[in-house]
């Protein structure tokens, strides 16, 4: 991986993804180890805007994947239309959807996440879920 900020912080949108999906999984064992790592991620003072409308913090997120470690056996997630919407600096903001699969439910969300890229380290600062029902045509 080379050090374009673009390209290092849709590599963290990607990761951040395959981590959240082993956490929900769970499917070899590794789901609650896979937890600090997907917390390093995110910074102290991380926040997010949930699809519900509600504010959550850093320890909130955590406290939502320990509760369901495990908990989305046959889970997929598709990460689509990831670009670039504002860079200044180190920092990025990125759009992208989400899909999660399971079985026959599927649900999607357009996400803003707004990542401070540095040499050795991306860090989530934010991030902005607008749930939405994907149209036909």
């Amino acid at each position: 991986m080379n050090n374009n900020p673009i390209e290092l912080a849709q590599h963290s949108i990607h990761h951040v993804h395959e981590l959240i999906h082993r956490v929900f999984t769970d499917t070899d064992g590794s789901g609650a180890a896979t937890i600090a790592p997907l917390m390093d991620a995110f910074a102290k003072d991380f926040s997010m805007v949930a699809t519900s409308g509600v504010t959550v913090d850093r320890a909130q997120v955590e406290q939502l994947f320990r509760r369901n470690v495990g908990g989305g056996p046959g889970l997929e997630i598709v990460i689509s239309d990831l670009h670039t919407v504002w860079q200044e600096g180190e920092t990025i903001a990125l759009s992208y959807t989400e899909t999660h699969r399971q079985g026959e439910n599927v649900t999607s969300r357009v996400s803003v996440a707004i990542l401070r890229v540095q040499a050795d380290r991306v860090e989530w600062q934010y991030l902005h879920e607008t749930a939405f029902t994907p149209t036909n045509g």
